[in-house]
């Protein structure tokens, strides 16, 4: 029979009867999407009563999930010596269905390799150093990103002195072989905690982290610093007025060529002691525009605000660290972490999901899942269900590794 709930729709949707049930739930979910994007939420909310099918299609849209689950994984490991490198977790990379944490300590370096398939299993494989030995500095807290079967990882807290160093490597994962790399240009100071993200098939981007200065006293940065891998030269941006606040252990990733950057830690000039960011703002860089957009906080004022500035509607994610944040349809996730205040604590469960199209936040419990600082390193998607692949440690500081089911 005829459906009680009033949904306006567009004149050109309408006259090619794209909005019948039927139709609609045959359609590629890019178009679904599209339709979706020029629907005022009052209509979505009405289209998601029509029947259980619309329902998903229209919380796949507000959420990037439907109904999210979180279950324990537990995974194999091969027989080897050794403890997972729990405190490493954050530097890893993922690569071909391969999960990649390359321990640079003193000695015997390793990368411990976690496969996929045919089910999870980690092993670990030595290092072959490929240097003179005094160019081979054991360090922790370095950051990683890949480029088709290469690691490159800068900088890094050495294991030595405490000291942040600014080697730049590169570990093959074919033939395990981990070089320094030659560097040129405007070399960023020596830091650890900072971010490193690939940019295409050419480029890393670093940003922020933690540097000494030269009383000894530590300081956290807005270093903004582009690296050629192909001319092995550095390239610093000027600092301008829009760009990030300074901050360390930040959480960075890479979608379409834009850099999404949130949270962190920062030392503050009233306490030489790490916290949470005070800033709750998501900032976008676009690689090809060579610039910088920030999106507010829902509760930030959105009165005679910058052209590069963006406000927010809904709830957000607040201030954390140690979040993971990644993309999920054509949204953009934070998960887990830790936060700065009880409000957003109780909401750690959650994913925050973020829409650029409709700059609106929204939040969805995720079933069962405990609470983590995470890194999320796999995102499946099966038709309409996507599958997220997480890894972390837990408030008791135990490896926990999980998959949220949809």
């Amino acid at each position: 029979g005829p459906n009680r709930y009033s949904i306006r729709l567009p004149k050109f949707f309408i006259s090619m009867d794209l909005f019948r049930r039927e139709n609609l739930l045959t359609l590629p979910d890019e178009m679904t999407e599209i339709i979706l994007d020029n629907l005022k939420i009052k209509d979505i909310q009405n289209l998601s009563r029509v029947c259980r099918a619309l329902r998903r299609v229209t919380k796949l849209y507000h959420f990037g999930v439907a109904y999210p689950v979180w279950k324990d994984t537990t995974i194999e490991l091969e027989s080897v010596d050794g403890n997972l490198p729990i405190s490493n977790y954050r530097d890893g990379v993922f690569i071909e269905g391969k999960f990649y944490i390359a321990i640079l300590e003193e000695g015997a370096p390793v990368c411990w390799i976690l496969d996929f398939a045919p089910k999870p299993r980690w092993k670990k494989v030595p290092i072959l150093i490929d240097m003179e030995p005094d160019q081979f500095h054991p360090v922790k807290s370095t950051s990683g990103a890949a480029i088709k079967y290469d690691i490159y990882m800068f900088g890094g807290e050495s294991l030595l002195t405490g000291l942040p160093t600014k080697n730049m490597y590169k570990l093959n994962i074919k033939t395990m072989k981990l070089s320094k790399l030659p560097e040129s240009g405007a070399l960023p100071a020596p830091r650890f905690m900072h971010s490193l993200n690939a940019v295409g098939l050419h480029h890393l981007i670093l940003f922020g982290g933690r540097c000494l200065i030269d009383n000894g006293e530590l300081y956290d940065t807005k270093d903004f610093s582009v690296y050629d891998i192909y001319k092995n030269t550095w390239i610093v941006h000027a600092s301008r007025s829009n760009i990030p606040y300074s901050r360390s252990l930040h959480t960075s990733t890479v979608i379409c060529g834009k850099l999404f950057i949130y949270g962190g830690q920062h030392i503050s000039c009233h306490s030489p002691n790490s916290s949470i960011h005070d800033d709750e703002d998501v900032w976008e860089y676009d690689f090809l525009k060579n610039e910088w957009h920030r999106y507010l906080a829902p509760t930030s004022s959105s009165f005679l605000l910058p052209k590069e500035w963006f406000s927010t509607a809904g709830i957000g994610p607040g201030k954390r660290c140690g979040s993971a944040i990644f993309p999920l349809r054509r949204k953009i996730v934070v998960l887990g972490g830790s936060a700065k205040n009880f409000a957003i604590d109780n909401h750690l469960e959650h994913m925050t999901v973020f829409c650029p199209v409709r700059k609106t936040w929204t939040r969805i419990l995720v079933q069962g899942m405990p609470r983590l600082e995470c890194i999320a390193t796999k995102v499946n998607r099966m038709g309409d269900r996507t599958n997220v692949f997480v890894i972390g440690k837990n408030v008791e500081g135990k490896f926990v590794t999980g998959w949220i089911f949809d």
